[in-house]
């Protein structure tokens, strides 16, 4: 029966003794606490706050707040310590798998399932009853089921074992208070150990491991018997995949490889059981893989032995708290039995174990690829003495939230292991500070590689720790459901510079209307939009897209939506800002300055042309489609991007993503095209004014844009206003110019 941890008194607190919980109580000295005003328990007409020690809040919990409250703030470090405990924590953790259970198999029920599974079959030369080969049949599968499940039961102590340890690193102070638990846990394991052992048989093991190291016997391709196969090139090729896939299915087995005799009709599958020489071929197959299995039984006696070292995989370990990957889940039957039949000590803590193993078996762990990682003793010995000790450290509080900026302490690795072991939304972004480089915005790993450099950071808040009159328009817009249904998500682009809505596509605001429309239906639609306000102020947005878990599946320290948020999947127009070609043609540049937008970031997958195949952009049809960024993209900028002679675009996505302007380069932006075109209006009336061209509202708006105060945030120096107010004025003489010549009004 799942159980979940419940904190009580005799648990030792530490330095989370006086941390201060914020608890909701009926009147009265004896009243018990709640954690939320909401529990069901509290049906008191008046309720009162207070914020209390833990110690005391511990000794006069609601039972229930106690086994599921939220007793501090997800973030701090009392909420990681109370996170750790209770729930389906270490006090879980703790009870569980420390002694046999109604589904632990007795002594027994052990011998009678090895006795089943463990005899060589026997053959008396005469048919068997049907009736009698069917209740044979049942009770072997029964007893198989009951090797299934000790295995099973043996991993899940192991991992739980494992778990334990995990936390109590984290916790030095309950170590001592958990200790009998641990043992008993530890006791469990090795009962369950040796009842998986004795349901495996090392015969099958040892003869898996000769099949293994065997390569392609000779295979009787001319044998007449197969010559419904076809022609004898067939035959060879047929036969080759029957090898491969009778020696690939045995090798990874616990079962003895003549307990796969059954692949035998699959060299005739497909064929008529009623054509001629169907079950001569099926004969002479299964002949051949009885002389495999033989031949990999090898002869009786004792096999000289080795002892190896072996390192297991991490996988269902690495998760908070473990429960989303089955613990050496990845590892085949084979393994498995290994593990269980020589391990001659184990230390579930480090994840290593001895086994003292026959050679054959030795030479297959050793040379096959697999999961385990497998070290001779001398190997083993240089390769810890090689590793760099890192001390583990304990969790206080000070930290994370649960204190003022001015009195936190730095952040040390063992603080990010507890944050990355505990907590379910440790991969988000964190706004740090150091004296190195000041207020920087950081996600998880990069964090965590820096604390392991010797870095020294404080850290002042998770995304989610963002107040909420940050966002409280914002986010009432999301859950109010202010935007209609029907509403484009994406909104049209517009060409036309004059257009009010011309490069708002671009902007910071359109991304994040996008991120609010797409996080519309999320559970915490406001999480999106917190973790886009913090993830603007990181320098490279590729520091973003850097983690995957350990089946390569991508794990973004953001939400999904936040992509659309942070980058525009469209190109700038640069043509205002290129040079203006000597034929006044209409798709000349103007030579505008870049002002502000020199520095808007591009990421692209190739910025400089040195790879075969176009440049593309995250979330291109032509790749994943998948919008974030990593360390794979390049990034530049648009000054770099203006002078790219090599950059070769993809025609689909246009080659490159833009990181979204703010308002200023927006305003910009559509200022400058606005010139280019009247740039380009004016070279076209130079050339047409005997047509009788109006003239007059274009001198107009160039004389209002000439007289006009340009904003002080468009350039960053003198340099570019000069340059842009020497264009108006040139385009404006000219014009005036051309004006005079004809006799027109002006």
């Amino acid at each position: 029966m799942l159980t979940y941890g419940s904190l009580t008194p005799e648990v030792p607190l530490g330095p989370f003794e006086a941390s201060p919980i914020r608890v909701w109580s009926a009147p009265g000295k004896a009243a018990k606490l709640h954690a939320t005003e909401r529990c069901s328990r509290l049906r008191a007409g008046r309720v009162t706050s207070s914020e209390l020690p833990l110690r005391a809040v511990v000794e006069r919990m609601c039972p229930q707040c106690a086994m599921y409250g939220p007793w501090a703030r997800p973030g701090t470090g009392v909420g990681l310590f109370l996170s750790a405990l209770t729930g389906l924590g270490l006090l879980h953790e703790l009870g569980s798998y420390s002694e046999a259970d109604e589904d632990t198999l007795t002594d027994d029920e052990v011998k009678q399932a090895a006795v089943l599974l463990l005899q060589a079959p026997q053959s008396d030369g005469q048919d068997p009853d049907e009736e009698e080969e069917e209740d044979d049949w049942r009770a072997r599968r029964g007893a198989q089921q009951a090797r299934e499940s000790v295995v099973g039961q043996w991993r899940s102590a192991a991992a739980s074992l494992h778990r334990c340890h995990r936390l109590l690193a984290l916790f030095p102070w309950l170590k001592s208070w958990a200790d009998a638990s641990v043992r008993l846990k530890a006791d469990h394991v090795a009962l369950l150990q040796q009842q998986a052992g004795q349901l495996l048989s090392r015969e099958a093991l040892t003869a898996a491991a000769r099949v293994a190291a065997t390569g392609t016997p000779n295979l009787p391709a001319e044998d007449p018997v197969f010559a419904l196969l076809g022609a004898p090139p067939t035959v060879a090729k047929e036969l080759t995949s029957l090898w491969r896939r009778w020696s690939r299915r045995a090798a990874g087995s616990w079962d003895h490889p003549r307990e796969h005799g059954h692949l035998a009709y699959d060299l005739v599958h497909g064929m008529s059981s009623r054509r001629k020489g169907w079950q001569a071929a099926l004969e002479r197959a299964q002949e051949l893989v009885a002389v495999w299995a033989l031949a990999a039984s090898g002869a009786a006696g004792e096999a000289e032995e080795r002892t190896l070292v072996v390192r297991l995989p991490r996988e269902g370990l690495d998760d908070p708290l473990g429960r989303d990957e089955v613990f050496l889940g990845r590892l085949s039957e084979w393994e498995l039995g290994v593990l269980a039949c020589w391990a001659t000590e184990a230390d579930w803590e480090e994840l290593t174990v001895t086994l003292r193993v026959p050679e054959p078996v030795a030479a297959s762990l050793l040379s096959r690829p697999s999961e385990l990682s497998c070290l001779t003793p001398g190997q083993a010995v240089s390769a810890s003495d090689a590793a760099p000790q890192v001390p583990v450290e304990g969790v206080g509080p000070g930290v994370f939230d649960d204190a003022p900026v001015s009195e936190r302490r730095a952040v040390t690795a063992g603080d990010l292991r507890a944050l990355r072991t505990i907590s379910r939304e440790a991969d988000q972004l964190y706004l740090v500070l150091s004296v190195e480089a000041g207020p920087e915005v950081l996600s998880l790993s990069v964090l965590e590689a820096r604390v392991a450099r010797g870095g020294r950071y404080v850290i002042v808040a998770a995304a989610g720790d963002l107040p909420d009159a940050l966002i409280g328009a914002r986010r009432e817009e999301v859950t109010v459901d202010a935007v209609a249904d029907d509403d484009p998500v994406w909104m049209p682009r517009i060409h036309q510079s004059g257009h009010p809505d011309f490069g708002r596509s671009l902007g910071t605001a359109e991304g994040e209307r996008l991120v609010m429309r797409l996080a519309r239906g999320h559970s915490r639609p406001d999480a999106a939009l917190r973790c886009l306000l913090l993830a603007r102020g990181m320098a490279d947005l590729r520091d973003l897209g850097d983690r995957h878990d350990a089946s390569g599946e991508r794990r973004d320290p953001v939400p999904f939506p936040v992509w659309d948020g942070l980058l525009a999947m469209e190109q700038l127009d640069l043509q205002p800002f290129r040079p203006a070609g000597d034929d006044g043609a209409r798709r000349s540049g103007s030579g505008l300055p870049l002002g502000v937008l020199a520095s808007v970031q591009l990421y692209t997958t190739d910025a400089a042309g040195q790879f075969e195949g176009r440049a593309h952009s995250p979330g291109c049809q032509h790749r994943d489609r998948d919008r974030g960024l990593s360390r794979y993209y390049d990034l530049v900028l648009v000054e770099q991007m203006l002078t790219a002679e090599r950059f070769d675009p993809c025609s689909k996505c246009g080659g490159y993503a833009t990181r979204r302007l703010s308002t200023t380069q927006v305003a910009y932006y559509r200022a400058a095209h606005q010139v280019h075109d009247l740039a380009q209006q004016v070279r076209w009336v130079l050339g047409h004014l005997g047509l009788g061209t109006d003239t007059a509202s274009l001198l107009a708006e160039l004389r209002e844009r000439n007289t006009a105060s340009l904003p002080d945030d468009w350039f960053d120096g003198d340099g570019g206003a000069r340059q842009w107010g020497h264009f108006i004025r040139s385009l404006l003489r000219q014009l005036e110019a051309a004006v005079a010549e004809t006799g027109q009004p002006s």
